[in-house]
């Protein structure tokens, strides 16, 4: 019987990294449009390299409950919505890469991850439904970072926690948001970019999921 190996492993981390790696490639081929458009470059770097392919998932070590008390009357109450939804989607995830390496594992595949390999390993986890919560969680995430962009209230809200927040180690998440709002700050219409990814990621997802051949 296999020993599993566990997440502070050596060995499960230098997985971990690579299908990070794999995906941010597959995100950046699949979205190179966006990524050189004008309109977009900034919110597609966020988005794309910070919001979707997270590599720190140190929000999820962050004590909600401190947030919320340090938020609480001194920021914009949609905004910690906005915070949780974050968080929600990068402990998703987090949890998804977790189970994808894990398999790797199991089934003996090395770091030399290819197309082939990544899809039969996705395909042998059986989470269509979870898959497609990620792409709505994504989407949703997306609208809400965007319609706060719009307010004036955000930032006079952001500049007013910044500080408290860099005190109670709760920066991180702030500074995140911080980020966010002025990538897409920049970009005065959502439609295009929200649609693009909701079409093609559901596309690439059926595609895996039906073990369709994918060259990248």
């Amino acid at each position: 019987m296999a020993i599993p190996v566990k997440k502070k492993d050596p060995d499960f981390n230098t997985l971990k990294r690579e299908l990070q790696r794999f995906q941010s490639e597959r995100l950046n081929r699949t979205y190179a449009d966006l990524m050189v458009d004008p309109r977009y470059a900034g919110l597609g770097d966020f988005f794309f390299n910070r919001l979707y392919a997270p590599k720190d998932f140190t929000f999820r070590d962050t004590n909600i409950k401190s947030l919320q008390h340090l938020l609480e009357g001194r920021i914009y109450r949609p905004m910690t919505a906005a915070m949780l939804k974050v968080i929600e989607l990068h402990e998703l995830t987090d949890n998804l890469d977790d189970r994808m390496v894990e398999k790797m594992v199991a089934t003996g595949i090395g770091p030399k991850l290819t197309m082939d390999l990544y899809q039969a390993v996705y395909r042998q986890l059986n989470n269509y439904d979870q898959r497609v919560y990620q792409i709505s969680l994504i989407v949703d995430v997306t609208r809400i970072f965007h319609g706060l962009s719009r307010k004036w209230v955000v930032a006079i809200s952001l500049k007013t926690v910044t500080v408290a927040a860099h005190l109670l180690k709760s920066a991180k998440i702030i500074d995140f948001i911080n980020e966010g709002y002025l990538a897409f700050r920049k970009v005065k219409r959502i439609d295009h970019f929200v649609d693009s990814i909701t079409r093609r990621e559901r596309a690439w997802h059926d595609k895996l999921w039906r073990g369709t051949k994918i060259d990248s």
